[in-house]
């Protein structure tokens, strides 16, 4: 609808400061979009073989300083409105095991206790392989045995654990999740880095795994593998344990979170089976 002079009588959107409620910009510069700042800084790490190369970085997109206001409906923001809140002090998770350590990411609302002597990753660190097939795992939450004890990779340790995940759709079950996730990790973390064979598997049977957070019982299987021969400080043999979670511990989510441990076998100080379990018994709900 248009007015005399032909100006139409539709509400217009004003650019103002939001402080003064004055106008920032010209009639001829309101039509240009609202300015948005691009933050190129990552709010995860991802670290990967280095033959995989950098993956790139997550873009943040963060809103702009100058806002929009209909001029006829909506006043400029008071100064109380641009008072921030108090920050939040974050609720400390003590450990279900005396002496061990909680494990947290940033991607998964679950928490498991780590031995004492292990180092723990900051909860934005993602640790990932890729594929033959070009498919990336990953790991959150995660800490690490004997890290950099192999100056040839840049992500070794005599074991490592943490949260991943795997569809819904793609398994049938509990079990079929956990012994999936083990052949994945297999395939990507101890293959031949060129063209070759995949590694020497052999899956063990699923066992019930209770979990602390309401009784739960997820299952866990758990695969040994002869890691490839072109492989930087190997070990004679790597048990990769998956214990998978019900659908019931997230509902809703269309993914199985696996809670993965890989620990080199047949060196001094391996990490033992029980090690794992207990470990797989402390994950809850943060």
């Amino acid at each position: 609808m248009t007015g005399p002079g032909g100006r139409s009588d539709e509400p217009r959107t004003w650019f103002v400061d939001p402080l003064t409620g004055q106008p920032l910009e010209t009639e001829a510069e309101q039509t240009l979009p609202i300015p948005v700042v691009r933050d190129t800084a990552t709010r995860r790490r991802l670290r990967l073989r280095p033959t995989l190369g950098v993956l790139g970085l997550v873009i943040v997109l963060v809103v702009g300083t100058t806002a929009t206001y209909q001029a006829r409906t909506a006043p400029p923001p008071s100064a109380q409105d641009l008072v921030l809140p108090d920050p939040v002090t974050p609720t400390r998770i003590e450990p279900v095991i005396a002496g061990w350590q909680p494990v947290q990411s940033d991607d998964h609302p679950l928490v498991f206790d780590a031995p004492p002597d292990w180092n723990l990753e900051e909860p934005d660190v993602a640790i990932g392989y890729e594929t033959p097939a070009g498919e990336l795992v990953t790991l959150q939450g995660v800490a690490r045995y004997h890290r950099d004890f192999c100056p040839g990779s840049d992500l070794s340790a005599r074991a490592m654990a943490g949260f991943t995940t795997i569809d819904e759709g793609e398994v049938g079950g509990t079990a079929q999740a956990a012994e999936e996730t083990t052949l994945r990790w297999a395939e990507a973390a101890y293959g031949p880095l060129g063209e070759g064979q995949p590694p020497k598997t052999e899956i063990g049977k699923a066992a019930p795994v209770t979990m602390l957070d309401g009784g739960a019982t997820a299952t866990a299987v758990t695969t040994t593998v002869v890691p490839a021969a072109d492989a930087p400080c190997p070990a004679p043999s790597v048990a990769i344990t998956a214990i998978a979670l019900p659908l019931r511990a997230l509902p809703g989510s269309g993914r199985y979170h696996v809670l993965l441990v890989l620990a080199d076998q047949g060196i001094p100080d391996a990490v033992a089976r029980d090690i794992v379990l207990k470990m797989g018994a402390t994950i809850r709900r943060e």
